[in-house]
């Protein structure tokens, strides 16, 4: 006979219950938030039915939306997004990822073919705005937490499911299988009853969140258009069809909270709606609006999956050939000379001005608030650029020949060696292409490199792996050629290859680990010591450390001779000022603006500068030169 003990405690039983379900819904929101950082947003448009699209398309709205893509990319300052297309007929749109990095956005084919332009543009500027914002991280976070309390359910579900099995063994057992039976029963209907309980609350937090962000939203994409009517007619469009901006795809629920308008059923009660009712959306930015819709001709025009062209086919003539080489460039000391500028040839417009102070000033203070004069100035800028550059961002074989002549120096010696080395590694048709475009990229103005490289990236994430190994190392022997390396071209190399490794090297750790910067005071001092020679005569780096460091109220850093710093060293600071806490950084970038403008003069490359540093720590910075297509308007 068996000695059965003393009963459990009901208060432990409790408690075993709720560590084990506060384990299940930890765990499953865990997994569901890391496999969504990895994928980036690129998960999420896939998981919906995305089609990526790339300018060589043959329909016209589909490079409309591209070239608006851009151009709010470059006016906020973040890496031009790749672009998802989704067969929907309904009016929608969203953005996803983890960060402005791995961003991506995704359009409904119903967006595509019923809005204008101004229309399209107000809807772009929306998920731009919750890219800067923050709120694609909020999103990733919410849709973790409600997976692990739906995972309760499926648990449940999976419990009841299996008593049949043991249900039949227990007729053939000991009378003991009954126990068991009645404890999976009782387990399985409260692990239901929990999940769908927390579902639904879960569900109204979601709702109320993304209400208020939607508002937020749409506020910041009027201030970034300068065009209520626009923003305001999208919606009234998506109010006149009957579809509405509702998604038909089975995976569409997931993502609800994401979508520019209300993309899934809300129910009876609009308790659970993510989004707020259209017209108080629309009178928020119209007051006047007479409450009507206009009459919307629907038509559903499937998705030509044969329209892109077969550039990856192009992508996959480059070949990797030789191994790393070593870069004592980025270890040897920083000498006067890195911080020059190069011989170039006549400057344009662009490089003819001088930025003025104050607005390099405000631009640090614009971090992920761009206006409607930084989206004036991307257009500018766009169209300053020669279109066959741009042309070239827009392929993946071209976009690497691109890159590779904006490497390219200025002294026709070192040109060789790096053309040598470009032959030993890469296909002669990348070579040839590279050499075609060399002239023009030359010519461009300084204020259009980030900016280049900002538009390739796209077509650079579609490399694959043994490509992107062949690309790198290309890059850096490039990059290695003369031995030297001045802090424009290192800020431009270190604005590419962050953002690419994200794509195809294991994602580095982006949690804060520094709340205060007074734990960082080499790298403070390193950071400052760089951006006090920048376009300054030597006897002026102290003044303009001190400027800096004006900025900083709870750290004193040092100034550092050039001689005691290297790129490496700064890679290393950056790697960890980024780190910080976003009042930290803000703080930095301050910092770094205060100091370049200390002698009242600023290039537009050091201006640059400014923007691939705020790139690196993560703070996108809108356009510094924002003033200057007066110059185009003249």
């Amino acid at each position: 006979e068996v000695d059965q003990g003393e009963p459990i405690p009901p208060a432990m039983i409790a408690a075993v219950v709720g560590v084990a379900t506060a384990f299940v819904i930890l765990l499953g929101s865990l997994f569901q938030v890391i496999a969504l950082r990895a994928g980036g947003g690129t998960r999420v448009a896939e998981s919906l039915g995305g089609r990526q699209l790339t300018q060589d398309s043959e329909d016209l709205g589909e490079r409309r939306l591209l070239n608006i893509v851009e151009e709010m990319a470059i006016a906020s300052g973040t890496p031009v997004p790749p672009v998802y297309l989704l067969d929907e007929p309904g009016v929608n749109a969203f953005a996803a990822g983890y960060r402005p990095g791995d961003a991506v956005i995704g359009v409904t084919r119903g967006a595509v073919e019923q809005l204008n332009r101004e229309q399209l543009q107000g809807v772009i500027a929306h998920e731009f705005s919750h890219v800067l914002n923050g709120d694609m991280r909020m999103s990733i976070r919410m849709i973790g937490i409600l997976h692990g309390i739906l995972l309760l359910s499926l648990i449940g579900h999976m419990l009841l499911r299996s008593l049949r099995f043991v249900g039949a063994r227990s007729s053939n057992s000991d009378r003991g299988n009954g126990g068991i039976v009645i404890v999976m029963l009782v387990s399985g209907l409260v692990l239901v009853i929990l999940g769908a309980i927390g579902s639904f609350l879960g569900g109204l937090i979601k709702a109320s969140v993304s209400r208020q962000r939607e508002y937020l939203a749409d506020a910041s994409a009027v201030q970034f258009t300068r065009n209520p009517p626009g923003l305001a007619g999208a919606l009234k469009r998506i109010g006149g069809m009957s579809q509405h901006g509702l998604l038909k795809h089975p995976n569409a629920a997931v993502a609800s909270h994401m979508y520019f308008a209300q993309g899934v059923y809300e129910g009876l009660t609009g308790l659970l709606a993510t989004h707020p009712p259209l017209e108080k959306r629309i009178r928020s930015i119209e007051p006047t609006w007479d409450g009507t819709y206009p009459a919307v001709a629907e038509s559903a025009v499937p998705i030509a999956s044969g329209r892109a062209k077969g550039s990856r086919r192009l992508a996959e003539a480059t070949a990797g050939l030789v191994g790393e080489s070593a870069n004592p460039a980025r270890d040897r000391p920083m000498g006067s000379e890195d911080f020059s500028r190069q011989s170039a040839p006549a400057p344009s417009a662009f490089d003819r001005a001088l930025v003025p102070v104050p607005l390099v000033m405000s631009g640090a203070e614009q971090v992920g608030e761009p206006a409607a004069e930084h989206r004036r100035y991307a257009a500018a800028l766009l169209r300053e650029i020669d279109r066959d550059l741009s042309t070239a961002a827009a392929q993946p074989y071209s976009a690497r020949a691109l890159v590779f002549a904006l490497l390219m120096d200025h002294d026709e010696p070192i040109r060789q060696v790096q053309f040598a080395a470009l032959d030993r590694m890469i296909t002669p048709d990348v070579v040839a292409l590279t050499r075609k475009l060399l002239p023009k990229v030359m010519a461009a103005p300084d204020a259009a490199r980030l900016p280049l490289v900002d538009l390739a990236l796209p077509m650079l994430r579609m490399m694959t792996a043994p490509q992107y190994a062949t690309f790198i190392k290309a890059f850096r022997e490039m990059v290695n050629a003369d031995q030297r390396l001045t802090v424009f071209e290192w800020a431009l190399s270190q604005v590419l290859v962050r953002n690419l490794r994200r794509e195809f090297e294991a994602r580095e750790s982006t949690a804060t680990l520094y709340n205060r910067l007074n734990k960082l005071v080499p790298e403070v001092s390193v950071l400052l010591s760089v951006m006090a020679r920048v376009g300054t005569v030597p006897g002026d780096a102290d003044a303009a450390f001190r400027k800096g460091v004006a900025e900083l109220k709870s750290v004193q850093p040092v100034l550092l001779p050039a001689s005691e710093v290297s790129f490496t060293a700064l890679d290393r600071a950056l790697s960890k000022l980024a780190r910080t806490s976003p009042h930290s950084r803000h703080d930095l970038l301050m910092a770094c603006a205060a100091t370049v403008c200390s002698d009242g003069i600023v290039r537009v490359k050091e201006a640059e500068l400014i923007r691939g540093i705020a790139d690196l720590l993560d703070c996108p910075m809108p356009p510094l030169c924002g003033q200057l297509e007066l110059e185009y308007a003249s």
